[in-house]
């Protein structure tokens, strides 16, 4: 019987060439359709903090690269709502994430692996302020209806997702996590281990799903 570590690498493996191999003009148009789903989506977070008398967004997103569901949209949205917009910096001892503010493209540029990320002269959000995250967008291979996801198999999102619940819990106010899932992402079920985190929101070309 296949063990649970082999099963999650291999579907790392099979997803990841769906993904690369995604006919360009797909990817194009599943793009614009879930930049619609996602832009509803920020106007509904935005109505509701006004509500509040709260006037911006702050976002924490990935910073697209390869053949990731793009968040250029994201950004450029963001910055002319005059949104916060976070990104992270990868720090490799011990292993962990940064949550950096990025105010224009002017603040990016390659890092780990050649993947963008915010400058080191860019404003660090502390653990402590993160329950202030309206919308945290995040990056992965696979995903399915319960919320489950496979992400690349280093667990800096893990890790962040649950540094992140024990702050909330304290504050009692957590961000919607979501994800935008190009078509061949989502499968009927992910093998998920206890301490991997799970998705509020799935924005996929079809719609918005939210996860009960």
């Amino acid at each position: 019987m296949q063990d649970h570590a082999e099963q999650k690498k291999q579907l790392r493996s099979r997803l990841r060439q769906l993904r690369d191999r995604l006919d360009e003009q797909m990817r194009q148009q599943a793009s614009m359709r879930m930049n619609d789903g996602l832009k509803r989506e920020l106007d509904r977070l935005r109505l509701n903090k006004n509500r509040q008398k709260r006037e911006t967004l702050v976002i924490f997103s990935y910073l697209s690269y390869g053949s990731e569901a793009s968040t250029d949209f994201l950004f450029e949205e963001g910055w002319k709502q005059g949104d916060v917009l976070l990104a992270p910096k990868v720090l490799a001892d011990p292993p962990r994430m940064e949550l950096r503010r990025v105010t224009s493209q002017e603040d990016i540029e390659p890092g780990v692996w050649g993947i963008p990320e915010p400058k080191a002269s860019c404003e660090v959000l502390q653990p402590e302020d993160w329950p202030a995250l309206d919308l945290v967008l995040v990056p992965g291979l696979g995903y399915d209806l319960q919320g489950g996801r496979i992400g690349y198999g280093g667990g800096y999102y893990d890790r962040f997702a649950a540094c992140l619940e024990n702050h909330c819990a304290k504050q009692g106010k957590r961000p919607l996590m979501a994800a935008l899932v190009l078509p061949g992402q989502l499968e009927p079920d992910i093998p998920m281990d206890p301490l991997d985190l799970r998705l509020d929101l799935l924005i996929t070309p079809e719609g918005i799903l939210h996860i009960e």
